[in-house]
């Protein structure tokens, strides 16, 4: 054999061991890097986790957050902290856990508003899909719009041929701009060619309050605030906002059924995170929430707040944050005219 060769066969086999060695580190260094992330999930929680949202306390959003931090505080040994920090339309509780640290203690409880004010807010700074993530849906309730019985009207073709034929005289309250009740009343406005008045409320039991007492003609209600005022006579319920009757309430069509097919203006509720939270550390508190919505208790706040548990994978409920952007926009355009 000449020395070229010999050369020539000295350097493949050097460059042979070099890269069995180099797949060799590779792979100690990948097995090392599974091992610490697995660590680091299996040490996770190990100090409070926040729920930030943006409703005021005692609300339907407020409780069943309140019942699931309990639950999760069970499951996962450590404290889930709730914290309301309301304004800005959820705007404030949003940006806060935007801005926080991506290490997996900090979490949003959104709801329809938060798809609502990328629109509403286009100067907002916190986009979803770029600053924040969806990680478990938790549910969804439609609204019951009812009026005062002294408007006289019985039905919802009654109160559309009212509000048709006097532009602005009925009026309906909302909690604020950009909220379901909000939502409800200008998506019936462009579907039935009607121009009712909004009046905003800093909450729903003023809204409640002078609804009963005159001073506000209807209400898109969450069903559990009004379901004993309707049940006792002191409101008329006309039409319930989702796609099926409300149980409580079995005997009130659906906007659909009422001459609207389609018509879907509910409240869903979901947790949020920050892009970039560890995805270990994300995954334990999703499966931290399907656990606790299994529970007697979580299943009971959701039934007395009349929501419906939402069950999807983390994947499909941010394609499903995504959908309800796009769907609201035209809404928005609407109000914003």
């Amino acid at each position: 054999m000449d020395t070229l060769s010999k050369i020539t066969i000295a350097f493949v086999r050097a460059a042979f061991l070099s890269l069995r060695a180099y797949f060799a580190v590779a792979a100690t260094a990948f097995i090392l890097t599974a091992a610490t992330t697995s660590a680091l999930a299996n040490n996770f929680p190990d100090r409070p986790i926040k729920f930030i949202l943006g409703f005021g306390t005692g609300g339907p959003t407020d409780i069943i957050a309140r019942t699931l931090a309990d639950q999760l505080s069970k499951d996962l040994g450590q404290r889930v902290i709730v914290e309301n920090k309301t304004g800005a339309s959820g705007n404030l509780a949003t940006q806060a856990v935007a801005s926080a640290d991506a290490d997996g203690y900090s979490y949003l409880i959104g709801a329809t508003p938060l798809a609502v004010n990328e629109s509403l807010f286009p100067e907002l700074p916190v986009k979803f899909g770029r600053d924040l993530v969806a990680v478990a849906p938790i549910g969804a309730t439609a609204n019951v719009l009812v009026v005062r019985p002294s408007l006289n009207v019985k039905t919802l073709a009654e109160l559309i041929q009212r509000a048709r034929s006097q532009p602005d005289a009925v009026s309906y309250a909302t909690v604020g701009i950009g909220s379901s009740s909000h939502l409800a009343g200008v998506a019936l406005d462009l579907r039935a060619g009607t121009k009712m008045l909004a009046i905003a409320y800093r909450g729903g039991g003023e809204a409640l309050k002078d609804l009963l007492g005159g001073q506000v003609d209807a209400w898109f209600a969450p069903v559990a605030s009004v379901l004993g005022a309707v049940q006792a006579g002191n409101l008329v319920a006309l039409a319930s906002t989702g796609p099926q009757r409300v149980p409580g309430l079995p005997n009130v069509p659906t906007m659909s059924e009422s001459g609207f097919p389609g018509f879907d203006s509910r409240l869903w509720v979901g947790v949020f995170a920050r892009t970039g939270v560890p995805a270990d550390s994300m995954h334990v508190v999703e499966m931290a929430i399907a656990r606790a919505m299994a529970t007697a208790d979580m299943q009971a706040a959701l039934t007395t707040q009349g929501i419906t548990p939402m069950t999807m994978s983390r994947p499909d409920f941010n394609k499903f944050v995504m959908t309800e952007i796009e769907r609201w926009k035209t809404v928005v355009v609407a109000f914003k005219k």
